[in-house]
């Protein structure tokens, strides 16, 4: 999904579970957007080409997969000793949502660097196209809940 999406959806349920999410705008964005910074390698290898590739499971590092997942979980749990809980747990939220939703709707090797074994679940669809229209649907959806939420026309 893109950052956008990741973004939308990582504030409303860090509204949902904490509130006033509005006050946390750069905690949840850049804790819901961080973990795509493992895409720039791919970037700058094939970067005339990445239209071309498209961004699938080998656009990924280890760190957008299971490995990176418990990673930054054993980080947080040594920084939730250190820092303010609330934030670290938004943190979290934001960064398990984003793994949540790459693993859902796209191709995921959940087990890379280990083994290259590809999974769909098969959730959006697949093809490049159908999977463009997927994106911008959901995220004008998400985009919509936002849009209702900080207008307070959610209930």
């Amino acid at each position: 999904m893109n950052l956008l999406f990741h973004f939308l959806l990582s504030y409303l349920f860090v509204d949902l579970f904490f509130g006033n999410a509005w006050n946390y705008l750069i905690v949840i964005f850049v804790f819901s957007v961080l973990i795509d910074i493992t895409h720039l390698p791919y970037l700058f290898k094939f970067r005339k080409n990445v239209i071309k590739k498209r961004f699938g499971s080998e656009a990924r590092t280890r760190f957008h997969e299971i490995y990176g997942l418990t990673l930054f979980s054993a980080i947080g749990c040594l920084i939730f000793l250190f820092f303010n809980q609330m934030i670290v747990e938004m943190a979290a939220l934001c960064m398990i949502l984003h793994f949540a939703v790459d693993f859902v709707t796209g191709k995921s090797m959940p087990f890379y660097p280990y083994s290259r074994t590809e999974i769909f679940l098969g959730i959006s669809p697949y093809g490049y196209k159908n999977k463009i229209i997927f994106e911008i649907i959901s995220t004008v959806l998400v985009g919509v809940l936002f849009w209702f939420n900080t207008t307070n026309l959610l209930l």
